[in-house]
């Protein structure tokens, strides 16, 4: 008997899911952070501070001293040091089934210092399911405690990334087309969710400013049958057709060419000028496949669990729309967007279409707050150069008060569940064990 073609993976080639609305959504996100240290033989500058400061006497006596660091602090939590650190993974794509300390070049402490070396650092996470609030909860909880039980520095140039997926699974091309939709309508709304240092940060322009879509005449590509022009007519309403993104999103016929048009010219020649979301990795790397994740990167660097998890709620709950909603829902909320961006129509308001009662509340205070506290952490502004261990009791209630992710489509299917927020629903989920997700490359 014949033997059948196994099937394709994406991380074999570029491909399109038929059908993408099962699963959950699955999450990861990057911490971007300064890590100092000092020449062995040299005064600790900072003695009132109990967290001992890393020495050295080679500069590769950095990543073992935090990462033995990190480990003592959270046991529970695997690390290991990424394939930037010579021997500590073979070569090829990583897996993402640890949390991984990297070397970030683009992370930089910015000005002279006579004692302190810097060294620019992020840590990725493992993949997580977002229907397991749970096992995400706790993990993004005990790795800032842990990152924050050394010095640690965040400024402008530190930044955290949310990337959302679906597993070993890819997307549909429809749902491509409406989150590339959506997202160009609402990017300037959202990036004014996060503090003013990102808002003209050359790691997360907009994207009609930077994308190849935003600054280049395009033609449609040809030949284009009548089905792929008309695939997303039920969509996108009249008064958005004539917009270069409703036009371009009608002749798009494949993933990877869409996701070009949303990238900047060259999106893996450089590690600057990236866009808001970042759709790079839906473009084949190494002439093999990709990871199949939208990277949003507005986020300004953040060691606190609280603000990452609720902007993580809302990048999972914009893709769960493209990915779930209706011709209904999408032309419903692209109408409300275009009758009211600018004016009568914020983020806020979006953030209320999609259900999310407490990420609304939350980013509201936060972006209040941005008129009086201008550093990213209490004191920054003052000169604090750290930033202080988690207290305690917070780190506690964190674990036991898990947050709960409103459905945005309807009811779940699997689980308990239990009734929040009125009339919706939420679905309680066992804790499952991460996925193992490889990569192209060190960053996702």
């Amino acid at each position: 008997m014949a033997m059948k073609n196994p099937p394709i993976s994406k991380y074999d080639e570029i491909i399109e899911s038929p059908n993408d609305s099962s699963g959950p959504l699955t999450f990861g996100i990057e911490l971007e952070f300064l890590v100092p240290y000092l020449k062995k033989g040299i005064e600790d500058p900072d003695p009132q501070d109990k967290r001992p400061p890393i020495t050295y006497r080679r500069r590769d006596d950095l990543p073992p001293q935090f990462l033995a660091a990190l480990k003592a602090s959270a046991p529970e939590i695997p690390f290991r040091c990424g394939v930037q650190e010579a021997g500590a993974e073979n070569d090829g794509p990583p897996n993402y089934d640890e949390w991984r300390f990297l070397r970030d070049s683009s992370v930089r402490f910015g000005r002279t210092s006579e004692i302190y070396q810097w060294s620019g650092r992020e840590i990725t996470s493992v993949v997580m399911r977002a229907d397991d609030p749970d096992f995400y909860t706790k993990s993004i909880t005990s790795v800032c405690r842990a990152i924050r039980s050394t010095r640690v520095h965040l400024n402008a140039s530190t930044s955290v990334h949310v990337h959302v997926g679906r597993g070993e699974e890819s997307f549909s091309l429809v749902t491509m087309k409406k989150f590339a939709s959506l997202i160009w309508l609402v990017d300037e709304m959202l990036l004014k969710l996060h503090h003013p240092s990102r808002h003209e940060n050359r790691h997360c322009s907009l994207i009609k400013t930077s994308s190849i879509l935003g600054t280049t005449n395009l033609s449609l590509p040809t030949p284009i049958s009548e089905a792929d022009a008309q695939q997303m007519d039920e969509f996108i309403p009249a008064s958005a057709v004539a917009q270069v993104t409703g036009l371009a999103q009608q002749g798009t016929k494949a993933i990877e060419r869409l996701a070009c048009w949303m990238c900047n010219r060259d999106p893996y020649q450089t590690v600057f000028n990236r866009t808001s979301v970042s759709f790079s990795r839906f473009i084949s790397c190494r002439g093999k496949g990709n990871l199949h994740t939208f990277e949003f990167r507005q986020m300004a660097g953040c060691l606190d669990p609280g603000p990452i998890m609720h902007w993580a709620r809302v990048c999972i709950a914009l893709v769960d729309f493209a990915r779930l909603s209706d011709a209904v829902a999408f032309r419903g909320l692209v109408e409300k967007i275009l009758k009211g961006r600018g004016t009568t129509f914020t983020a806020f308001d979006l953030l209320r279409e999609l259900g999310l009662v407490e990420e609304e509340k939350y980013f509201r205070q936060s972006v209040a707050g941005y008129k009086t506290m201008f550093g990213l952490y209490p004191g920054a502004e003052a000169g604090k150069l750290f930033l202080d261990p988690m207290d305690f009791k917070n780190f506690h209630r964190l674990h036991h008060e898990v947050p709960r992710t409103t459905s945005l489509i309807g009811p779940q299917v699997d689980g308990d569940n239990v009734p929040v927020r009125g009339d919706k629903t939420t679905s309680q989920i066992p804790s499952v064990k991460p996925l193992n997700t490889p990569c192209q490359d060190t960053a996702r």
